[in-house]
């Protein structure tokens, strides 16, 4: 198992969440709600100042002693009432999220547990920031927590516990917001030393939340284990099973069924459940499935990408580097055996090679196969889908390497060197 992450790895506060913040009060009110002090307690400003660009290179000079959002307030914030203005203005116009809610019971439910939600002011400011300068992330977080709460009103949830469910969805990315957005931005190779910034983003949002009044604990634990998979191949800490709670476990479908659905790609999504299965509840795949299944014929609006023929014989030649690899590994005394730093690549590659055969490929002749399939616009799309959701899980192992590098005494660095080039072919 990887080793946990530690709240001391967590950097300070981020000059990118400052930036955020400051540059929203160029065009709205941001004030001081309590003087603000460096650790060393210099007053960098006093209570009633106003907050905006021209402060950021001050507030950065510092390290400061309280967290910037716990000293701040705004105007126009996102509340509760905005909130749940947001989530009538998406179930307006959005056909599937407005089915979706229908099919999961009460549709009622969703505006009267918002509109009682008990907001902390830090959080408050956080989802203002979000909506004023992040705006797909706030996007994506309404979203998610419309998803998330269908989910646990199918799966009978106690009315009770509603709310934390909600406030996890909500919440989940607040760590991404002191990560530098060019690395998040998806035309950007992320580097092994960046990568760090990205993993830890589940931590530091639990770290923003986990002490404040009211919030809940199981929904800060939510935020922490959001990104955690049941085969341990998530992060931070790499949990596997029953270590992941259920909470968790609704956040993360949600998480990923929003970026699949925000594509209009019905068939990605239900290949995106097939393969990952492993990595994810089955409970809450299957209420998922079942609460989507009314839009299963709605048509993507992405045309299919990549030659299959190429892209299948990568995914051969990915398939023989293992090969190789796994040659030389197993000449290690027990590489592959339970608590080995190297078992979990036996396991992902296994299932890799699984999902493969399940799909009825040879991976010694991949393309007599596919000429069988050409005269199938059906059964093409449906490879072409698999394919898409290969290479994503072909780059989660990539980044799962990554994070994993200090345990595999170097290897990452000379006789995986291989096997990583293909897993990340358009990267040199």
């Amino acid at each position: 198992m990887a080793s946990d992450m530690q709240l001391t790895d967590i950097p300070g506060e981020s000059p990118h969440f400052i930036r955020s913040v400051t540059e929203m009060g160029d065009t709205r009110d941001v004030i001081a709600s309590e003087d603000i002090y460096a650790s060393n307690g210099t007053k960098i400003l006093a209570k009633g100042a106003r907050i905006d660009s021209k402060q950021f290179e001050k507030l950065t000079r510092y390290k400061l002693s309280a967290p910037l959002d716990q000293v701040l307030s705004s105007d126009k914030a996102v509340d509760a009432a905005t909130l749940a203005i947001e989530f009538d203005r998406i179930l307006e116009h959005d056909t599937i999220y407005r089915q979706l809610l229908a099919r999961a019971g009460d549709p009622r439910q969703l505006k009267h547990c918002t509109a009682n939600l008990r907001l902390h002011s830090t959080i408050e400011l956080r989802l203002t920031v979000m909506a004023d300068k992040h705006k797909d992330v706030f996007e994506h977080t309404l979203r998610t927590a419309i998803i998330a709460f269908a989910c646990a009103q199918r799966m009978g949830v106690p009315v009770g516990d509603l709310p934390a469910v909600l406030l996890a969805a909500l919440c989940h990315d607040f760590g991404e917001m002191h990560t530098d957005p060019r690395i998040l931005d998806q035309a950007h190779h992320v580097t092994a030393e960046e990568r760090r910034f990205v993993h830890v983003h589940p931590v530091t949002g639990y770290v923003l939340l986990k002490d404040l009044p009211g919030f809940p604990a199981a929904a800060s634990k939510a935020v922490l284990q959001h990104h955690e998979r049941l085969d341990g191949s998530g992060y931070p800490n790499a949990l596997r099973g029953a270590q992941v709670d259920r909470l968790a476990r609704i956040v993360a479908a949600a998480d990923v069924t929003e970026t699949v659905l925000r594509r209009l790609d019905m068939q990605r999504l239900e290949m995106l459940y097939r393969i990952n299965k492993p990595r994810f509840d089955g409970d809450v795949l299957a209420i998922l499935r079942d609460l989507l299944q009314p839009q299963s014929n709605h048509p993507a609006e992405t045309a299919p990408s990549g030659d299959p023929s190429e892209r299948l014989n990568h995914l051969s030649e990915l398939l023989h580097a293992w090969f190789d690899l796994r040659a030389m590994l197993q000449q290690r005394p027990a590489a592959d055996a339970p608590g080995s730093p190297m078992e979990f690549l036996f396991e992902r590659m296994a299932s890799v090679r699984s999902l493969v055969l399940q799909a009825g490929f040879n991976p010694d002749d991949m393309t007599s196969m596919l000429a069988m399939m050409q005269g199938d616009p059906e059964v093409l799309a449906e490879l072409r889908a698999m394919l898409d959701e290969m290479d994503w899980l072909l780059a989660d192992l990539a980044n799962e390497i990554d994070r994993r590098s200090p345990e595999l005494d170097g290897l990452s660095q000379g006789a995986l060197k291989d096997l990583m080039q293909h897993l990340r072919p358009d990267v040199h």
